[in-house]
């Protein structure tokens, strides 16, 4: 088993207590200690991060006042100020940075650097204004905050002087920059925000500390239908969710939580309001009965959901949503609400209301005017580009208008892009993809040059399933995106900064593989024939339920006619093979790269990735062209066997990869048993552990051939 930045989880200790025990020395109001002993405990190890006994005071005044000079008594400072620290004459050898932490700015979430030498203060407009300048001074450093629950240390910390960063106001662009951990599946947040337990407050901690370090403000989760008939799980999830949610606050995080409105559209587990089709006033009683259970927890949003595929009577729905906010605020009249605008361009899918025709989730935007709706998008599409037929849309142009629209009309608007879809699409095939990170880079450019002159967006909550496999860059790069845009790959460069060309080598592989995804897989359409297909979604086709993008079956493609075979060699295997090409010689390129450095894990991680993904693509490449030469009457034998030792390759690589999760429980990830509240028993790598979708599509081929009458895996 390869080594892990963090075995297990020691953070709860390491850092608290250890006095002035490390390399970077943090002076914090008092006040704050808690929340800096959690944040600064996430990072164990050495160059090592403490908090000073005692609060710097200045020389004689005694109180806090986070001024860094000569003059300041410094506890135990190995640095001779003049000052006896010890009380015995002595001084004590302890790190040479020290940190003081100030609130002392008049702005919202603001910081600036200031200091030299050993001398440093992160001056703040509020306490997530003051984490956010410690960890910019961190990273600065060479600290990379890349995961929750693993962390790069620079061997050394490197000199600022004349660093661009310092003595500048820093301040966010974006002002909700948001985390929805999609917990209707099985993913690392579930047993953090949903399954009670001191173990899962853990987790919690250390995913709302990332979150921060990652320049969020808001963090919320999905809440399932376990505690709607069961009051000693309510009773439980409740006392858990207070203890996330009060921790949340303590950060200085907001918090929501995704609730569903019609259990008729549940296609999961979730949380909903209403089952069946009740009278009005039953339909009341049933919605008070339910919020009850979430609105006495501290959340500050409920984000309501309509389901997939699904519609109701126009007034019906628009009545049902006011409705549901209604009660929510008299429950809590604190409590905000946004809707999700999600995709879905099917016939049976579109409603008129007002006069004009209009898909079904639209009328969310004629609700209560404080409900703000969330436009929404899917996979790693973006509001600007094609959309490969996914959920029937060939580009999600009335999604992007009607966002454009509210911002110019200055009315309460939201995006809510994904950065994993998860169900056999991306990790779980596993194919690493950050294409992602280009495509959320697209839509924030392309958002504020349509909406120049105008207060611009808002809300930017970004819809994450995982973080195995790279998937963590998507949320890392996108959040950072959100607080201040810079060219996408400007910050995949800064990802890798620290390991010097080596990193800069590697960043510019992992950008080379954006570029190329973008290339073949949205605009050349080659993403059905990567992303990986279930038993249910075969179902769903047939009957015209399209979520991921539609392509040929082995089947099919020996029904076409010759000029149709020409046409799917043309459009399809020739781009496949030359994206199996160049993915080839960038895994290659990673490899090098790893090899030159055997104990990094994380220049380990991208080489895997990368190796899988190609894989993926030769893999692909072989099954769907053995099926094209049996339809031209050729013998695809040679084929076949290549797609198996390929096969072969992928499982070695995912077995390296699952030995060295990031997650310390990695286990439950890739488990074939998990008991859960979602519709899921098993953990979201599972699948892409025994390359499910890969055996899948190996059988499915052969049938098509006549060369097994085996089942197919359902991959359910």
């Amino acid at each position: 088993m390869r080594s892990r930045v963090l075995a297990g989880l020691p953070w709860l200790i390491a850092g608290c207590g250890a006095g002035n025990a490390g390399d970077v020395v943090v002076h914090v109001p008092p006040a704050h200690r808690a929340v800096f002993a959690r944040y600064l405990a996430g990072v164990p190890g050495r160059p090592g991060l403490a908090l000073a006994e005692d609060p710097v005071r200045s020389a004689g005044a005694g109180v806090w006042d986070g001024v860094l000079t000569e003059d300041v008594r410094w506890p135990g400072s190995e640095v001779d100020l003049g000052v006896d620290v010890s009380g015995d004459g002595a001084t004590a050898a302890l790190p040479a940075m020290q940190v003081a932490v100030v609130e002392d700015l008049q702005c919202t979430e603001c910081y600036e650097l200031t200091g030299e030498g050993r001398l440093w203060t992160v001056h703040a407009g509020d306490l997530l204004g003051a984490q956010y300048g410690l960890t910019h001074l961190l990273e600065l450093w060479g600290y990379r905050f890349f995961h929750p629950f693993a962390a790069h240390k620079p061997a050394t910390l490197s000199p600022l002087d004349g660093n661009t960063a310092l003595d500048v106001r820093h301040r966010p662009e974006i002002a909700r920059r948001g985390l929805h951990l999609h917990t209707l599946h099985p993913i690392e947040g579930l047993d953090a925000f949903w399954l009670p337990g001191a173990r899962a407050e853990e987790r919690a901690a250390r995913i709302l500390d990332w979150a921060v370090k990652s320049r969020a403000n808001h963090i919320q989760w999905v809440s399932l239908d376990d505690i709607t008939d069961n009051p000693g799980v309510a009773a439980r999830w409740q006392e858990h969710t207070r203890a996330v949610v009060d921790m949340a606050h303590q950060h200085g995080l907001t918090t929501g939580m995704g609730i569903q409105l019609f259990g008729a559209s549940n296609l999961q587990n979730a949380f909903d309001l209403v089952d069946g089709a009740p009278e009005p006033g039953a339909m009341r009683a049933m919605m008070e009965d339910r919020l009850s259970l979430v609105t006495g927890v501290g959340l500050d949003e409920l984000n309501l959901s309509f389901g997939e595929f699904f519609t109701a009577d126009p007034d019906e729905f628009v009545a049902a949503v006011d409705r549901s906010y209604e009660i929510a605020r008299a429950q809590d009249p604190d409590l905000s609400m946004s809707t999700v605008v999600h995709v879905g361009d099917g016939e049976d899918q579109k409603v008129t209301y007002q006069g004009e025709e209009m898909i079904y989730y639209f009328l969310a935007q004629y609700a209560d005017p404080e409900i703000k709706p969330w436009v929404h998008t899917t996979m790693y599409y973006n509001l600007f580009e094609d959309a490969g037929g996914a959920y029937h849309h060939d580009e999600f142009d009335a999604h992007r208008e009607l966002l454009l629209q509210r911002i110019r009309d200055d009315q309460p608007v939201g995006y809510f892009p994904e950065t994993a879809y998860w169900v056999a699409f991306d990790d779980s095939v596993p194919m690493y993809l950050p294409t992602y990170i280009r495509s959320r880079w697209l839509d924030l450019a392309r958002i504020r040059d349509e909406t120049a002159g105008t207060a611009g967006l808002q809300d930017h909550v970004l819809f994450s399933t995982g973080w195995e496999w790279g998937y963590w860059q998507n949320d890392y790069t996108a959040l950072r995106m959100s607080w201040g845009l810079r060219p996408w790959e400007t910050e995949v460069a800064a990802l890798y900064a620290p390991w010097g060309d080596d990193g800069a080598a590697l960043g510019r592989l992992v950008t080379e593989v954006a570029d190329l995804q973008a290339e073949y897989l949205i605009k050349k359409r080659l993403t059905p024939y990567l992303a990986g297909r279930d038993v249910a979604m075969e179902a769903g086709f047939s009957l015209g339920v399209v979520a991921q993008p539609d392509r040929y079956t082995f089947a099919e493609l020996a029904d076409l006619s010759g000029e149709e075979r020409d046409a799917f060699a043309a459009d399809v295997l020739g781009p496949l093979l030359a994206y199996a090409d160049a993915m080839d010689a960038r895994g290659d390129r990673a490899r090098v790269l790893a090899d030159a450095h055997p104990a990094d894990p994380w220049f380990d991680e991208m080489a895997d990735a990368m190796q899988v993904t190609h894989l993926r693509a030769r893999y692909a490449y072989m099954l769907w062209s053995a099926a094209w030469v049996h339809a031209e009457g050729g013998n695809p034998t040679d084929r076949l066997e290549t797609a198996d030792r390929i096969r072969s390759s992928a499982t070695d690589k995912v077995a390296d990869r699952h030995a060295a999760l990031w997650d310390p429980d990695g286990r439950r990830m890739t488990s074939a048993e998990w008991a859960n509240p979602t519709i899921y028993d098993y953990g979201y790598l599972h699948h892409a552990d025994t390359l499910c979708y890969w055996e899948r599509e190996w059988v499915e081929a052969r049938r098509a051939m006549a060369i097994t009458d085996a089942t197919p895996p359902n991959c359910l």
